[in-house]
């Protein structure tokens, strides 16, 4: 498909909301990782241009990207989002989110199926593996009856890596309150606004992309990349 859409990037704007949650979170005890699956079709050069943001780990499923990333700042945290379980890893992969058991290795964080909306492996308690996590859907907030399920594992706090996404960042007490200690972003970080109801989120820019049409996560990745002069 053709797309004739521009839209310009400003990365001190981006670099003002990462700024932002990173003490927003820290605040509340909570790690977070930014997700820029978002960028998957822009060019390698996009990618090498946030490599130095400042933030603690980014995660993608586009092992390229990641790779780039990992040489030129190699104090990046690099998740790979792993949905198809692939075995081999390189070096420059920190974490795995994977939903495969038969490849298990100390970069392994298991990511589990807790009720049938959510992809993943059934927990095993037998699981060698030091990280486990679970996906909360990037469309709807989780009911309450995903949280009893995981509570019903058992799980020890030590082991969750990562629970929390872009989609649940409104309800950030409440899933606290239920473990959550971690937050995949990506969304929010890029329109400021909160995925459920489309409001904006007091601290954060709406304005890191322009573009004569309103600015969503689909217009920004399948948008021919401008860059702003600041």
């Amino acid at each position: 498909m053709s797309l004739n859409n521009d839209i310009v990037f400003h990365k001190e704007r981006m670099i003002d909301n990462i700024h932002f949650m990173n003490d927003f979170l820290l605040n509340q005890n909570i790690s977070w990782t930014f997700v820029i699956k978002a960028f998957n079709s822009y060019p390698i050069s996009f990618i090498e241009e946030i490599s130095n943001i400042p933030c603690n780990s980014i995660a993608s499923d586009n092992e390229n990207h990641l790779e780039v990333i990992k040489r030129l700042n190699s104090k990046m945290e690099t998740w790979f989002l792993n949905y198809l379980g692939k075995e081999k890893l390189d070096n420059f992969i920190d974490v795995n989110l994977t939903h495969s058991d038969e490849f298990i290795s100390d970069k392994s964080c298991l990511m589990l199926s807790i009720d049938p909306e959510r992809d993943g492996i059934e927990y095993n308690y037998q699981f060698p593996c030091k990280r486990l996590g679970a996906y909360l859907d990037c469309a709807k907030l989780p009911k309450s009856e995903f949280f009893e399920a995981w509570s019903r594992l058992k799980i020890p706090p030590e082991l969750t890596q990562s629970l929390g996404t872009s989609i649940s960042f409104g309800s950030i007490d409440y899933l606290k309150s239920k473990g959550v200690n971690h937050y995949r972003l990506g969304e929010i970080i890029l329109t400021g606004k909160n995925l459920v109801d489309g409001s904006i989120i007091q601290g954060l820019r709406q304005d890191v992309f322009d573009s004569h049409k309103k600015v969503s996560y689909h217009l920004i990745s399948h948008s021919n990349i401008l860059y702003a002069n600041n």
